[in-house]
């Protein structure tokens, strides 16, 4: 079966470097200054002190209707504040006034504005819409140095409404930046926005409540596009959510202009949910987002969103359940660092017979790097609580409850803890999911991983192999959907034995024999598209894609003359399989058909 060669496959993704416009010119003058209130109007004929609005400005600017039948008392003037009276406007019309400063010189670079003009017919209804969430991501300024991830920051938060009151953000590869800030467009606030930095970057939005009347709404959000025509079905791609179901795609509407514009999504629910999610997918760097809003409209639905019913899925990644006596089956939870979400960290076989993890399988998605790749120091190496001594690997010391150690100069005062050398080899306690999957110092969520169910003897005959993978994951494969691993030890003829509880050859009184895999692989398990919203098992054969890697380990003191390529060594889920006998069968709320497949990386 052919093999591809995964670095080559990837090398694309490295060279996506975002861009981004400059915020001023360099004029000679200072930035011209223009801001007007309100941005939009409903001309009252009753009562002509509704029918003004307010320019401020620190240059000269002139004000153009887009209808002729739009009358202003001025339409012209200089730096300073100035009320503007709209003293006639055609009737059951909207119209708009733009203001733009005028050019000081020939680099000046023009502000300008936009005021909406609405004028009722006689009897037309008179409808408020209900404002349920609304962010401008205003509240404060970044002052640090870079542009900060939204799990590094959440200064900027500024929702109000009557359903945001437990609004929760997380992203993949979205930063908060102020240098190209929002304009063009009615109540564009400027200064902060979303920066999606690379292809498949998502925001998140959830815990939006609603009422049961919330049945007919509207949402509107400012958005840009660095060169090009925004195109509405692939730049920005829309997804919504309720009370914990899969996210389904919305359609919007929006102009083809790269610059600065606003998008709106009229839509009816057919089921009103207590929490809604709102997921913004970009298929492209450089495209930035601000001033998102919901609320309740009287506006005719452009289309109906039903959300599929909440189903208690399998973990996907899971493989099939083996019955043996000697396999101790564990699930551990924990909470994530930011938005405080009760998750699955990882599930473990454990062989109590080897006494060492058969698999750790774990899910990988935004939420748990919301500690970005922090490590907890000192090492927290502990015991697993749902193991017993006799079945577990000492690999910790027994003063491991003393833990950061702080009587002890932050180190544990045991010597015995780690295994016995083979062949002169002294091995690693290995990670099976790696503690940078789980960052977040000090954290329960990245502590988890130091417990004895998830680590294994590591010693590999080509390390850079296991690093390259373990990199992928995180800067390559992660994605908006969910990626599912399985990380495990192949064991061979289980000759090759060492001690747990030891000081090199010294061994103590909890000191047991251990068996020493000889290989360790990985398998993942992805959407292609990568923002499907959709469980695992919602999805069809050809919407999955899987890879397999196998990384021999070193048990016989050899130092290779060269590394062969890591392509060697990437094979089909099934060919995994077949390696370890047909005793572990994967995926296995997945298509068969999926273990066959290498194209993870596209």
């Amino acid at each position: 079966m052919q093999k591809f060669y995964l670095f080559f496959l990837l090398m694309a993704f490295g060279l996506l470097v975002g861009c981004q416009k400059d915020s001023a010119e360099e004029t000679g003058l200072p930035e011209a200054i223009l801001e007007v209130t309100p941005a939009d109007m409903v001309f009252d004929e009753t009562d002509a002190s509704k029918n003004c609005f307010v320019i401020s400005a620190n240059t000269d600017w002139e004000a153009t209707p887009s209808d002729s039948r739009v009358k202003l008392d001025k339409n012209s003037g200089e730096a300073g504040d100035h009320q503007i009276m709209v003293k006639d406007m055609p009737a059951g019309e909207s119209c708009t006034v733009v203001i733009t400063t005028q050019k000081r010189n020939e680099s000046d670079r023009i502000a300008s504005r936009t005021v909406i003009l609405t004028r009722k017919e006689k009897g037309e209804s008179s409808f408020v819409g209900e404002t349920i969430y609304t962010d401008n991501l205003d509240k404060a300024q970044w002052t640090g140095s870079g542009d900060p991830y939204l799990d590094q920051w959440n200064g900027y938060i500024n929702a109000t409404g009557t359903g945001a009151a437990d609004v929760a953000y997380s992203g993949i590869s979205v930063s908060i930046r102020s240098s190209f800030p929002s304009s063009g467009y009615t109540n564009s606030s400027g200064k902060n926005a979303f920066y999606f930095g690379v292809a498949d970057a998502q925001v998140t939005i959830g815990n939006i409540a609603l009422k049961p009347e919330h049945k007919n709404l509207k949402l509107t959000f400012g958005c840009c596009k660095y060169s090009g025509n925004f195109d509405v079905t692939s730049n920005i791609q829309l997804f919504m959510g309720g009370d914990g179901s899969s996210q389904v795609p919305v359609s919007y509407t929006r102009s083809t202009t790269n610059d600065w514009a606003l998008a709106t999504a009229v839509f009816t629910l057919t089921e009103v949910p207590e929490k809604l999610t709102i997921r913004f997918v970009s298929d492209d760097y450089n495209i930035r987002m601000d001033d998102i809003t919901l609320t309740t409209t009287d506006q005719t639905p452009t289309q109906s969103i039903t959300f599929p019913k909440v189903m208690n899925y399998p973990w996907a990644e899971l493989p099939v359940k083996v019955e043996n006596a000697d396999y101790k089956y564990i699930t551990h939870y924990a909470e994530t660092i930011r938005t405080k979400q009760r998750v699955r960290n990882y599930t473990a076989c454990y062989d109590t017979r080897r006494h060492n993890p058969l698999w750790v399988a774990y899910p990988n998605h935004a939420c748990y790097q919301e500690g970005g790749y922090a490590r907890t120091k000192p090492d927290p190496w502990r015991p697993d609580p749902q193991l017993t001594t006799d079945q577990q690997s000492v690999i910790y010391g027994k003063d491991w409850a003393d833990w950061p150690w702080s009587a002890s100069g932050g180190e544990s005062t045991d010597l015995f803890q780690y295994w016995t050398p083979f062949n002169g080899i002294m091995f690693t306690r290995g990670h099976l999911l790696a503690s940078a999957n789980r960052g977040g110092a000090g954290s329960e969520l990245n502590m988890q991983t130091f417990q004895a169910s998830n680590i294994a003897p590591e010693e590999y005959l080509y390390e850079e192999h296991w690093d390259s993978v373990e990199i992928m994951l995180s800067d390559y494969w992660t994605c908006a959907d969910t990626i599912y691993v399985v990380a495990g030890c192949y064991y061979g003829d289980d000759s090759k034995t060492c001690y747990d509880a030891a000081s090199w050859n010294n061994h103590s009184a909890l000191s047991k024999q251990c068996v020493i895999p000889e290989a360790r692989y990985k398998v993942f398990l992805r959407t292609k598209s990568g923002s499907t919203g959709k469980n695992i098992a919602q999805c069809t054969a050809d919407e999955l894609m899987a890879i397999g890697v196998w990384f021999p380990q070193n048990l016989d003191g050899r130092t290779p003359a060269y590394t062969p390529p890591l392509s060697d060594y990437v094979m089909s889920v099934a060919d995994i399989e077949q390696k370890l006998g047909g005793t572990i069968s994967f995926f296995s709320s997945a298509p068969a058909d999926v273990k066959e497949t290498y194209n993870i990386s596209d």
